[in-house]
C-alpha cells in the first residue's frame, strides 16, 4: 500500500530549463559551488515515513501535486519537524507555478547543501538532527554523505558505507527526500571524468540502488527518475543494471514496460549475473584489488541479508506514469536506432534494452525489421538471440503490430543451425503468446511458402508447429487449404502437391484426423457464403480429403502391412493406429456428407454419391490418382487396399443407413448395398487385436429392416379402412439378414443378445452357421413334431402373405390402371415379402443359405458366436438338444477349434466327450483291417482331439488353476444326466464321470501321501465306482461341489435300475452327503426311505439271500448309518423347533418315547427303519442295535405317534409292516408285531405265506391263547375251516409248534357237508400299498368264499405236494382262484427263504 502522502514538497529555486538529452555518462556534480546544470530540473517523489517506528516523529497528512507544472508527479517527504519551515512552504509555492519541463535523462544538482561529517559520527549526527526536529540537517549531512561516496568512488570508507546501511535498515524514510533521492541517483550515473580504461568498482552503485529500494520498498507510484538513470546505464556501462545484487531494485523498474523477460536458462549472452558492469566500455578507476572489490561487495549483500524485509517486493510501480515513461522510453530507443551508424557498431547493450522493452508492440516492431541483420553479425548473436526470444514472448496483443511483427518473423532467414534450433524455441514461445498466433502464424507460412520469396525454413518452421499444438495446427493449416481452395482458379493440383511436401518435410507428424476434420469445418465467412464454385468446392475437399488418408501411410505402415500379408505379425500396433484412423476419419467425412454438405451446396446425385464412394474408397481406382498421378504406380494398389481394409465404426454405419432412409440422392437400395459392403470388408479384417465391427446400439436392426420396407407411391389413393400390408422388398430383405448376421457375430453382448430373443429368423440363421448345417427347418430341432409344425407354419404364411399381396396389388391397380390383378399378372408378387421380423422364422431362399454358408466359411461367423460366454448361444442349444442322440456338428466345432478349446464352454467339451464315448461304444472294437489310411488318420486325430480335451477337462478339475464356477459347470452337467430317464444317457455320464475324474499321476502320487482308509473296502467292493468313492472326494475343490452331487445322487436313486449303481450311490451318501444343515438331512432321509419303502424290488434284489454277498451288507451297513445319525439328531431337536414347514406336515408324525425323548419325522422314514431292521443285523451291530433298541427297546413299550396337521394318534406300525416284522428273523421285531393283535388280525397273518417256522410257532401259540380266551369270536372270524385246517397241518409238516387247540376248534366243528352259501367271506392279505402317505385303522376287505372241492384240491396240489420255498411264491394266488371277481391286495414281493 502506499504510504500516506508528504505534505511538504521541495523545489530548487532555480528555474528549470528545457535541454536535449546527454550523450549517457555524463556527471552531474554534487555541492555547493555552484556546479549544477540549471537547464535541468527535476521534480522527485518523496516517500513518507512507514508507521510503528518509535525513533521518528509523526508527520501531517500528504497532498500530491495536481498542477500542470508537474510532469513527473513526484512528491517530497516531509522534513522530520512538528510544524514545516517556512522554507519549505516557500519552495512548495514554487514548485506550484513551476513550468512543465521536458522528460530528461539527466539529474539536476541537488537543492541541498552538503554536511560532510566524519563517517563515524554520521549516525550520531542524523539521531540528534532527528531528536532536534531538524530535517534540513538530516537531509544535508545524507547529501554529504552522497558526495563522499562519490569522491572516493573507487574506495570507499567502510564506516561510511556501513552507517548508510544501518540507517537503511532503522530509517528508510529519511532517505526519501528529494535532495538526497537526487544525491544518491547521481552515483548511478557514469563519471565521466574518469578514465574509461580504468577498471571499475560498483560497490558505490550497489549501495545506492539497495538505499533507494530501501526508501521506496513499499510504495507503488515511483519516480521517474529511476527509469531515466536505468536506461542511462543499460545504454552504457550496465554497472548496476546487471548487478544480481540490484536485482529487486532493477525488477521493480522494469516493471514500468511491462516485459516478459525470458528465463535465466534460455538467455544466451554470457553477462548476465555479473557483479559489475561491462568491462569493455569502461568504468572509474579503484586503486584496490579485485579481490577486495569482491569481498566489500560480498560483506555488504551479506549485511543488507539480514532481514527478511529487506529481500523487496516486486510490483507494478509506474501505473500511474505509465504513458510518460513510454513516450520517454521510444523517444530514446527511436534516437539510437535511427542514428546515422554501420549496423556492425551496434551497442550489445542497446540490444539488451530493447530486450527489456519489448513490453512496447512499437520496440517489438522496431526490434524485429533488424533482427535478422542483428543475427547475423558474430558480435551481436548473443543479445540479438536474446532480444528474438524476448519479441517472440511478448507478441501477445494480436493487433496489426503484432500481426506485422509475424509476418516479419516468418520472413528471417537463419542457415546455421544454432540460430535455428533458437529460432524455432522462439516461434514455441511466440505460439504460448497469444493464441491466435498459431493460425496467424499457420497462415503467413503457408502463404510464403507459395510466394516467390519463399524462406527455406517454412517446412520447419510448420514442422515446430504441428509439434506444438498437435490438435489445433491441423485445424489452421486445413483453413489455410480451405482458403485456397476457394479462389477462382483452380488449386486441387496445387494444393495435392503442398500437402505431400507438407506431409514429406514434417515427417507425418501432423494429426490427420484432426487436419481433415479441420477440412470439414463449416465456415461462414463472406468468401465461403458468396463463394461462385461452391460444388467444386465440396469435390474438391473431398478429393483432399482421399489424399490424406493414403499420406497416412508411412513407411512403418507400408512395412507393417507387407508383413501382415505374408502372414507375418510385425509392427501391428502401427498398422491398427493406422486403420483406427482411417475408420475415425471416414466417420468424420460421412458425417460431413450428411450434415454439412447440404449446407454448403446441393449436389447433383451422381456427384454426392461419388463423394460419399470415394471417402469410403469405394469408388473407382483411377479416381484418385487421376489429377496428378499419386500414389505411383508400384504403390497404387497396396495404398488404396490399405486404406479400404479397415473398421468401420458405429457411427459410419449408422449414418449410411440414416442417409438411406432420408430423403437424399442415396436411396435404400443403394444404401444397403452400400452398408453390406463395408460391414463385410471390416468383417475381413478381423484379428484378436482390432475391433472391426464394434456396435453399442440395438437400434441398429430396426434402422437395415426399415431400408427394406416397401412403400407404394404417394399419389394412389388407397380405399377408405383398409390398412396395407407390411412389405418389404424381398431382395434387401433377405439382404439385411446376412448383413445383421455378421454384426451379430460380432457383437454377441447386445446385437446378438437381441437377435436370439427377439428376430426368430435372424436367430434361426445364427443356429446354422453355429452348427454348420444350413437345412430347414434348422437341426436343432430335434423333434419330429417340432419339425413338421414348422414347415406347415411355412406354407400357411407363404399363403396368406400370396393372398395379402395379391389385395394390395389390386387396390394399387384400381386407382392407377384400373387393371385386375391376378397371380399370373402381377408384378408384386415376386417382389415382395411380409414384413414381420420378430415372427415365425422364414425359410430363407437357396441362394441366401448358399450365402450364409459362404460368409460362414470366410469370416467363421459361427466359431464367433460359440465363442460367446455372454450370453452363451452354444450352451443353450446343448441344453435343448441334450436328449438327442447326435450332435455331429458338435465334432466338428470342436475339432475345428484348433488350441482353442477354452473358449468353448465348458459344457460343450463335456458333451463333445459324451458323444466321443457312444460313438466308440456303438462302433465296438471293429478290425481296423478294413479301414484305410485316411479313416485310420482320422480316428487317431479324432483320438488325440478326445485325449487333449480330456486334459482340458481334468486341467478344469484337477488342475493348479481350477476354479469353483468351471468345477461346478463340468460336474453338474454330467451329474444332471445320472438321473435321466434313458439307461444310455446314465451309462454315458458315468462313463464321462469317470475319464473326466480318473487322473493316473494325480490318483497314484496322493494314494501315497494320503491313502484312503476310511472307505477303502467300499473302493475294493464296488471297483466299478472308483471315480465316486474315491476319485470325487479328492477334488481340490470337493467341497464346493458336495452338496450338488448330493442333491443329484438322491435324484439318481429313484432313477436308476441297475443295484450296484444305486449300491454306490448309497455308500458315498452315507460318507459324504452334506447333513450338517437340517433341510439337507431331512431330504436325505425321505430320499432313500423312498427308496426303501417303494422300490422293494430293488431293494429285494439287493438284500435278497440268494445273492447276497460283500456289497450288500456294505449297502446295509451305510442305510443303517444314514438312518441311525439321523432319528439321534432328531431325538436331540427341541420340541417347539421347527422342523417342517407348515405345508409339509401333512405326512408328519409326532413321536414321544416312554423315556421322554420326542421327534418329528415323515412316516415314510419310520416306515423304512422299520424294513431296514427286518433284514437282519450286519457285521458289526452297532447301528442295527441303536436303531433297534430306539425303536423297539427291551422290556419297554413302543413309542408312539401323532399326526402333526391334526393331533390324532397315528398307526405307526401297519399291518403290511406288522407282516413284515413276522417274517424277520429278529425275534425282538416278531413279539412287536404280535402284541396286542385282534383275532382276525391272527388269522390274516397264520394264512400269509413266506413267515418262518419260529415266527409260524409263535403265530400259532397266540392263536391257541385265543381259543381259550374268546372262541366264540375267533370262530365268527374264521371263513373257511376247512382251508384253516388244512393249512394248520401244512404248517405242522414244516416244523412249527402249538395250534392244537386251534386245529381242535377246527375239526370238531367241521361238519361233514358245507354249504357253500354258508360260507363266510375270507379276509385278504393284510398288506396295502407300501407308499400310502396317510396311516388309518386297517380296512377288511371280504372275499367270497371258494367251492369245498376246488379249496381241497387247491390245497393238496399247490401246498401238500409242493417244496416249501415254492409256497411263498403263489400264496397270493389263493384269493383269486377263490373268487376272481374280488379284490385282491398286491402281496408284498419280498421272498423269504
Amino acid at each position: 500500500m502506499n504510504r500516506p502522502k508528504p505534505a511538504t514538497v521541495r523545489r530548487p529555486s532555480a528555474v528549470p530549463k528545457p535541454s536535449a538529452h546527454p550523450p549517457p555518462g555524463d556527471f552531474i556534480a554534487l555541492g555547493s559551488k555552484g556546479q549544477a546544470n540549471d537547464s535541468k530540473a527535476a521534480v522527485t517523489l518523496l516517500k513518507p515515513a512507514p508507521a510503528g517506528l518509535p525513533s521518528e516523529r509523526k508527520r501531517e497528512g500528504s497532498t500530491s501535486l495536481s498542477s500542470a507544472s508537474s510532469l513527473t508527479g513526484l512528491t517530497k517527504r516531509p522534513k522530520l519537524c512538528s510544524t514545516p519551515p517556512l522554507s519549505a512552504l516557500g519552495r512548495l509555492a514554487e514548485a506550484a507555478v513551476a513550468e512543465k519541463r521536458a522528460i530528461s535523462p539527466s539529474i539536476k544538482e541537488p537543492s541541498v547543501i552538503p554536511i560532510e561529517v566524519v563517517p563515524t559520527v554520521l549516525v550520531d549526527e542524523i539521531e540528534a538532527a532527528e531528536a532536534e526536529g531538524n530535517d534540513d540537517r538530516i537531509e544535508g549531512v545524507l547529501c554529504g554523505a552522497a558526495k563522499q561516496l562519490k569522491m572516493n568512488r573507487a574506495k570507499p570508507d567502510p564506516t561510511l558505507y556501513l552507517s548508510l546501511m544501518y540507517l537503511a535498515k532503522i530509517k528508510p524514510n529519511i532517505f526519501a527526500t528529494e535532495g538526497v533521492i537526487e544525491a544518491l541517483c547521481s552515483l548511478l550515473r557514469r563519471d565521466a571524468s574518469i578514465n574509461f580504461k580504468a577498471k571499475g568498482n560498483s560497490l558505490v552503485s550497489v549501495l545506492a540502488c539497495n538505499l533507494l529500494m530501501a526508501a521506496y520498498e513499499e510504495d507503488e507510484n515511483w519516480p521517474e527518475i529511476f527509469v531515466k538513470v536505468y536506461i542511462e546505464d543499460s545504454l552504457g556501462e550496465r554497472i548496476w543494471v546487471d548487478s544480481p545484487h540490484c536485482k529487486t531494485f532493477v525488477d521493480n523498474i522494469q516493471t514500468a514496460f511491462s516485459t516478459k523477460m525470458p528465463p535465466k536458462s534460455m538467455l544466451l549472452h554470457g553477462e548476465v549475473g555479473r557483479s559489475g558492469g561491462d568491462l569493455s566500455a569502461g568504468s572509474s578507476p579503484h586503486p584496490a584489488m579485485a579481490e577486495e572489490e569482491d569481498s566489500q561487495s560480498e560483506l555488504l549483500i551479506a549485511e543488507e541479508k539480514m532481514s527478511p524485509e529487506q529481500e523487496g517486493q516486486l510490483m507494478p510501480r509506474y501505473e500511474d506514469l505509465a504513458e510518460s515513461v513510454e513516450e520517454y522510453v521510444l523517444d530514446m530507443l527511436r534516437d539510437q536506432l535511427n542514428r546515422r551508424q554501420p549496423m556492425d557498431n551496434v551497442s550489445r547493450n542497446l540490444l539488451r534494452l530493447l530486450t527489456a522493452t519489448c513490453g512496447y508492440k512499437e520496440i517489438r516492431l522496431m526490434a524485429v525489421q533488424r533482427l535478422e541483420m542483428w543475427l547475423q553479425n558474430p558480435k551481436l548473436t548473443r543479445p540479438a538471440q536474446d532480444l528474438l526470444m524476448s519479441v517472440c514472448m511478448n507478441c501477445n496483443t494480436h493487433g496489426s503490430e503484432d500481426m506485422e511483427v509475424i509476418s516479419n518473423l516468418i520472413k528471417i532467414r537463419l542457415k546455421p543451425k544454432v540460430l535455428l534450433n533458437h529460432y524455432m524455441l522462439c516461434v514455441r514461445d511466440l505460439l504460448n503468446a497469444h493464441r491466435d498466433n498459431l493460425g496467424t502464424m499457420v497462415k503467413f507460412v503457408i502463404f510464403n511458402e507459395l510466394s516467390n520469396a519463399r524462406n527455406p525454413n517454412n517446412m520447419q518452421i510448420l514442422y515446430t508447429v504441428l509439434q506444438h499444438s498437435s490438435e489445433l495446427a491441423p485445424k489452421f493449416l486445413a483453413m489455410v487449404f480451405q482458403d485456397l481452395l476457394t479462389n477462382k482458379d483452380d488449386y486441387l493440383r496445387a494444393s495435392r502437391a503442398l500437402l505431400r511436401e507438407i506431409i514429406k518435410q514434417t515427417k507425418h507428424e501432423i494429426n490427420f484426423q484432426a487436419f481433415c476434420l479441420g477440412l470439414m469445418q463449416e465456415r461462414k465467412e463472406a468468401q465461403y457464403t458468396d463463394m461462385e464454385f461452391k460444388e467444386r468446392f465440396v469435390m474438391h475437399i473431398t478429393d483432399l480429403l482421399a489424399v490424406s488418408m493414403m499420406l497416412g501411410i508411412t513407411a512403418q505402415v507400408k512395412e507393417a502391412g507387407i508383413a501382415w500379408d505374408k502372414g507375418e505379425k510385425k509392427n501391428l500396433e502401427v498398422l491398427r493406429s493406422f486403420q483406427n484412423q482411417i475408420a475415425a476419419i471416414q466417420r468424420d467425412a460421412v458425417w460431413w456428407l450428411h450434415t454439412v454438405v447440404p449446407s454448403i451446396s446441393k449436389l447433383a446425385p451422381k456427384d454426392y454419391v461419388h463423394c460419399l464412394h470415394k471417402v469410403l474408397f469405394t469408388e473407382q481406382p483411377e479416381t484418385y490418382y487421376k489429377w496428378d498421378n499419386w500414389p505411383p504406380e508400384s504403390d497404387r494398389n497396396f495404398f488404396l487396399r490399405l486404406c479400404s481394409e479397415v473398421p468401420i465404426l458405429e457411427d459410419t454405419l449408422m449414418r449410411i443407413l440414416v442417409i438411406g432412409l432420408s430423403r437424399s440422392p442415396l436411396g435404400p437400395a443403394d444404401a444397403m448395398e452400400l452398408a453390406d459392403h463395408l460391414v463385410k470388408r471390416a468383417a475381413a479384417v478381423q484379428a484378436d487385436d482390432v475391433e472391426v465391427l464394434r456396435v453399442e446400439r440395438i437400434q441398429l436392426i430396426d434402422a437395415v429392416l426399415n431400408l427394406c420396407t416397401y412403400h407404394h407411391p404417394e399419389n394412389i389413393q388407397l380405399p377408405p379402412g383398409y390398412q396395407p400390408p407390411n412389405l418389404a422388398i424381398s431382395t434387401l430383405y433377405w439382404k439385411a439378414w446376412p448383413l445383421l448376421l455378421v454384426v451379430a457375430a460380432f457383437n454377441p453382448e447386445n446385437i446378438g443378445l437381441a437377435a436370439w430373443e427377439e428376430y426368430p429368423t435372424l436367430k434361426m440363421l445364427m443356429e446354422m452357421v453355429m452348427t454348420n448345417n444350413y437345412s430347414y427347418p434348422p437341426c436343432t430341432l430335434t423333434d419330429e413334431e417340432t419339425r413338421t409344425e414348422m414347415i406347415n407354419r411355412e406354407l400357411q404364411i407363404s399363403q396368406r402373405e400370396k393372398q395379402e399381396i395379391l389385395a394390395f396389388e389390386g387396390h394399387l391397380a384400381a386407382a392407377s390402371t384400373k387393371q385386375t390383378i391376378t397371380e399370373s399378372s402381377s408384378l408384386l408378387l415376386s417382389q415382395l415379402t411380409s414384413l414381420d421380423p420378430q415372427g415365425p422364422p422364414r425359410r430363407p431362399p437357396p441362394h441366401v443359405l448358399e450365402q450364409v454358408k459362404s460368409l460362414n466359411q470366410s469370416l467363421r461367423l459361427g466359431h464367433l458366436l460359440c465363442r460367446s460366454r455372454h450370453p452363451d448361444f452354444l450352451l443353450n442349444i446343448i441344453q435343448r438338444q441334450a436328449s438327442s442322440q447326435s450332435m455331429p456338428w458338435l465334432a466338428d466345432l470342436v475339432q475345428s477349434s484348433e488350441g482353442s478349446l477354452d473358449v468353448l464352454p465348458v459344457q460343450c467339451l463335456c458333451e463333445f466327450l459324451l458323444h466321443d464315448a457312444a460313438d466308440e461304444s456303438a462302433s465296438g472294437e471293429e478290425e481296423e483291417e478294413g479301414e484305410s489310411k485316411e479313416q485310420r488318420a482320422k480316428k487317431r486325430q479324432r483320438q488325440q482331439k478326445q485325449r487333449q480335451l480330456l486334459g482340458r477337462l481334468q486341467d478344469l478339475l484337477l488342475g493348479p488353476r481350477a476354479d469353483e464356477q468351471t468345477t461346478c459347470e463340468v460336474l453338474d452337467y454330467f451329474l444332471r444326466r445320472l438321473s435321466s430317464s434313458q439307461v444310455a444317457s446314465r451309462v454315458l455320464a458315468m462313463k464321462g464321470l469317470s475319464l473326466v475324474l480318473s487322473e493316473g499321476g494325480l490318483r497314484d502320487r496322493e494314494e501315497k501321501e494320503h491313502p484312503m482308509e476310511e472307505d477303502s473296502g467300499d473302493s475294493e467292493l464296488l471297483q466299478g465306482y472308483q471315480w465316486l468313492l474315491r476319485d470325487l472326494p479328492r477334488l481340490p475343490l470337493f467341497d464346493s461341489v458336495r452338496a450338488t452331487t448330493s442333491i443329484a445322487l438322491q435324484q439318481a436313486i429313484h432313477m436308476e435300475t441297475d443295484p450296484q449303481t444305486i449300491s454306490a450311490y448309497l455308500v458315498y451318501l452315507s460318507q459324504h452327503a452334506p447333513i450338517e444343515d437340517q433341510g439337507q438331512h431331512n431330504d436325505l432321509s425321505l430320499d432313500v426311505a423312498r427308496l426303501i419303502v417303494e422300490r422293494s424290488t430293488i431293494m429285494s434284489h439287493l438284500f435278497s439271500k440268494l445273492s447276497y454277498s460283500a456289497e450288500s451288507e456294505a449297502v446295509l451297513v451305510a442305510l443303517l448309518s444314514i438312518f441311525s445319525c439321523y432319528v439321534k439328531r432328531m431325538r436331540q431337536s427341541k420340541e417347539g423347533e421347527e422342523v417342517y414347514s407348515w405345508s409339509e406336515s401333512q405326512d408328519q408324525v409326532f413321536l414321544r418315547w416312554t423315556s421322554g425323548e420326542t421327534a418329528t419325522m415323515h412316516i415314510l422314514v419310520v416306515h423304512a427303519m422299520v424294513i431296514l431292521l427286518t433284514m437282519g443285523p450286519p457285521q458289526g451291530e452297532g447301528d442295527f442295535c441303536a436303531l433297534l433298541d430306539i425303536w423297539f427297546p427291551e422290556k419297554k413299550p413302543l413309542p408312539t405317534a401323532f399326526l402333526v396337521d391334526t393331533s390324532e394318534e397315528a398307526l405307526l406300525l401297519p399291518d403290511w409292516l406288522k407282516l413284515r416284522m413276522i417274517r424277520s428273523e429278529v425275534p425282538r421285531l416278531v413279539d412287536a408285531a404280535l402284541q396286542d393283535l385282534e383275532p382276525q388280525q391272527l388269522l390274516l397273518f397264520v394264512q400269509s405265506f413266506g413267515i418262518p417256522v419260529s415266527s409260524m410257532s409263535k403265530l400259532l401259540q397266540y392263536l391257541d391263547q385265543a381259543v381259550s380266551h374268546d372262541p366264540q369270536t375267533l370262530e365268527q372270524n374264521i371263513m373257511d375251516k376247512n382251508y384253516m385246517a388244512h393249512l394248520v397241518e401244512v404248517q405242522h409238516e414244516r416244523g412249527a409248534t402249538g395250534g392244537q387247540t386251534f386245529h381242535s376248534l377246527l375239526t370238531t366243528s367241521l361238519p361233514t357237508r358245507r354249504d357253500s352259501a354258508d360260507t363266510p367271506k375270507p379276509k385278504t392279505s393284510p398288506e396295502t400299498p407300501q407308499g400310502q402317505s396317510r396311516i388309518r385303522a386297517l380296512t377288511q376287505i371280504r372275499v367270497l368264499g371258494p367251492e369245498d372241492d376246488l379249496a381241497g384240491m387247491f390245497l393238496q396240489v399247490l401246498l401238500l405236494h409242493l417244496e416249501n420255498r415254492f409256497v411263498c411264491s403263489y400264496s397270493f394266488l389263493y384269493p383269486c382262484i377263490c373268487n376272481p371277481t374280488a379284490a385282491v391286495p398286491f402281496p408284498d414281493p419280498t421272498p423269504t427263504f
